[in-house]
Parts: C-alpha cells; structure tokens; sequence
C-alpha cells in the first residue's frame, strides 16, 4: 500500500487544473508594482504598500485588544501583534482541490500599515507562497479574518499539510463574521464584507470584481498570461483587507462605548445579545434594559430582547423585577392576532412558586385560556394551560382546607396589578 505521504502527493498532482502562464500577455509585474521573492521553495511575486495617513487605521494603532466579548483571549494584544489576512482562491468551496493563489496580509510596523500580497503565477509557486507565509505568520499573536474560520484558514491548513508542514500556528483567531453578524443582522440584509462596508462606513468602491468570478479570472490569466485581468482582483483583496481594520477598530469601539457607538437600537440589542452568550451578564442586561423601551424596535425583535431581558433576571435572581415587564407584554399580546404565552407562563409560575399568591396565578392562567380560546390557538397550548389550570385549582383547593394560613411566603414581592388583574 502507498504511504499517506505519497497518496497525498498524489492528490496534489491530481487536483491541480491549470498551468503555468504562457507569456502572450502583459506580465503581472507591469500591472502590478513588486517584486519576486527566492527561497529555497522557489520564487513568489510579491506586492508591498503602506499608508500612514488613514485615520481610521491610525485610531486602531493607538488601541489594545484585551479582554472583549467578542474573543476568547485574556491576553492583551498591541495592534502591531494583529495580522489580517484574506485570500483568493481557485474556487469557492474549499477543498482540497482549492488554491490560495493570492493571500494579502496587512499588519502595523514602524507606524505604519503594510498591504503584502503573496501571489502565485502558477502551481508551481504555491511551495514558495507557502512557506513565505508560514514565516509571516510566526511573527504574530492574533490572525483577524472575515469568515476565515470556515473557508480562508481550513483551506490554507490543507495546503500546508499537503506540501508536508506540520507545525501547529499558536496565535488567537478573530473572524470578524460572527460578531457582525451578532450586532447588525436585525439591521442589514446582509451581513457580506462589501455590504457591512458600503453601510456602516459609506464606502463604495469605483470599480470591484464580484467573488465569484475571481477564480474564472485566474484561470483566464493562466491561459494567456495577460496580468491586466488580475488588477481589479489585486484592488479588491486590499480594500477587503482595509474594510477589515475598519470593522475590528468599529467592533472594538462599540465595546468599550456601546451607548455612544451603536446609535440604532437594533444594533445595540445585538451587542447586548452577544454580551449574554459571552457570560457578561450584567452588562448585557444593562443594555437590554434600556433596549427594550426603545419603541423603533420590530415586534420580532423587541419580543426577543424582552425575553432575554426576564430570563436574565431570573437567572441572576432577581425575577420580581421581570414582573412588570411580563405585564405589559400579556397587555400587549391581549390585542394582537396571535397570542405569546411566555409572559403569562412566566407570570403564572412567578405568582405560583415565588410568591406563593394561587389565586394571582389562577388569574392570569385564565386570562390566557379566555384569550387562547377567542383566537383558536393550538391543541398543545390549550391542554397545556388547562394542566396548569387544574392543578392550580387543586392546590388552592387543598390549601384552603388547611388551617394554617394563607401560605404567602413573601406577600410584599407581589406586583399589586397582577394580584389584582381582571380578565
């Protein structure tokens, strides 16, 4: 049987559909100003620019990435410890059959912003692009990446194993997606690299090349060698780069200054949100707190940090403090088409358990049973309300032939508009 080794050489071979440029058109190198770089690996063509005047890239220089929702780390990472990192590839699913055939990367040195772009002309430069990269990437603590956790790094991981390195990187891996995802999809349509740039920093680029058409160009560029096809790729890799430092210096603003940053209220939700799966409960209940008044939120969305908001409570232990709030959306709900349980569920299993009031909880389950009924609801919620109903009844039945009180453990922590609270 073949080793591993040379299966997976094999697979290299296999899986590599183009070849190496003819030399009918304009060289890379007169489209593009670089240069080629020699190892031991072979040559790579490289691209180097800096800016130093860019303010939103001077404000990130001054930063510190420490302790933050949207990272793992406890660590603090100086601005000049962060790589970003985008790649384009022969194709947009991955795989081994996929190369990186141009990886930009872009860090802070000397007070300045480097652009590098590390590219290809043919397979045969894929070991030299490689190990290139692979020196970089030594030099650094954190990789920040836009959905590079699922395509860009997976992807360079297999080419790595395929041209037989086997190190492990150790630096921490921020992939800008999910947070903006997390703050401005209730927002945005769309939660794309070139949309979160056009909408929270008005950029809009003159000329761009579609994704999906970079690798068709790459491949056209290897059948006639005309570098002029690849101009607008080039562009478009550098300003997804710099979109990048804008969005981790935005991210990071909004959490360090959430109420001054996020002007919308969707936006400041989706913080709060994040903060709450991050475990920082009290400041994302904060956030929520003041969220949930804001009255341009959706009904979807407002419904949603309401609950957040209660079940944070509770978890924190401070359930008397969902009371009202549990009120007014079983008012709210009383007057639309449809009816959401959850408040009178919560109120009813509040007055039940912590308050010991049966005849509080009683109302409110009748409330929403009356309710339940003018609408039609489902089979499941009815049975479910009447098993809620006929064991509250039986409980106060059962009390009530027990002469030892009322039972009311707490009767202060009862909210005088549930206790009262007609059909």
């Amino acid at each position: 049987m073949r080793s591993l080794r040379e299966r997976l050489a094999a697979l290299q071979s296999s899986s590599a559909p183009f070849r190496q440029p003819s030399v009918g058109g304009v060289p890379i190198e007169h489209v593009e100003e670089g240069s080629d770089q020699v190892s031991d690996r072979g040559t790579v063509f490289v691209v180097e620019q800096f800016s130093s005047a860019n303010q939103v890239l001077n404000l990130l220089q001054h930063r510190q990435l420490t302790t933050h929702p949207y990272l793992t780390t406890s660590a603090t990472v100086a601005p000049h410890e962060i790589l970003f990192l985008d790649t384009e590839t022969t194709g947009l699913a991955g795989g081994t059959g996929t190369h990186a055939f141009l990886v930009g990367l872009g860090y802070f040195q000397d007070g300045r912003f480097v652009l590098r772009q590390l590219f290809m002309r043919g397979p045969a430069d894929e070991a030299a692009l490689l190990q290139l990269l692979r020196e970089s990437l030594g030099r650094f603590r954190m990789l920040v990446t836009f959905n590079g956790r699922t395509f860009d790094w997976p992807l360079l991981e297999t080419r790595f194993i395929l041209h037989g390195y086997r190190e492990r990187f150790t630096f921490d891996h921020f992939d800008l997606l999910h947070p903006a995802r997390r703050l401005w999809k209730a927002r945005l349509e769309s939660c794309s690299l070139g949309n979160l740039e056009a909408a929270l920093f008005s950029v809009r680029r003159d000329v761009d090349v579609p994704g999906f058409l970079i690798p068709q160009l790459y491949f056209d560029y290897l059948r006639d060698g005309d570098g002029r096809r690849l101009r607008p790729v080039f562009a478009h890799n550098r300003e997804d780069i710099l979109t990048m430092v804008r969005l981790t210096d935005l991210l990071l603003r909004a959490a360090a200054e959430p109420t001054a940053v996020l002007e919308y209220p969707e936006d400041r939700v989706g913080m709060a949100l994040l903060l709450l799966a991050r475990g920082q409960v009290l400041s994302g209940l904060e956030m929520l707190g003041e969220a949930v008044t804001d009255e341009r939120l959706s009904v979807g969305l407002r419904r949603r940090a309401e609950v957040e908001f209660t079940r944070g409570l509770k978890r924190l232990g401070r359930t008397p403090e969902a009371v009202p709030l549990w009120l007014a959306m079983c008012d709210r709900s009383a007057r639309r088409p449809s009816l959401d349980l959850y408040p009178f569920e919560e109120l009813a299993k509040f007055y039940e358990h912590d308050a010991r009031d049966l005849d509080a909880a009683l109302r409110v389950v009748e409330r929403a049973q009356f309710l339940l009924e003018l609408r039609g609801g489902s089979a499941a919620d009815h049975a479910a309300l009447t098993h809620r109903l006929e064991r509250l009844t039986r409980r106060r039945a059962a009390r009530h032939r027990t002469p030892t009180g009322n039972g009311s453990r707490d009767p202060a922590r009862v909210s005088a508009a549930g206790a009262s609270w007609p059909i």
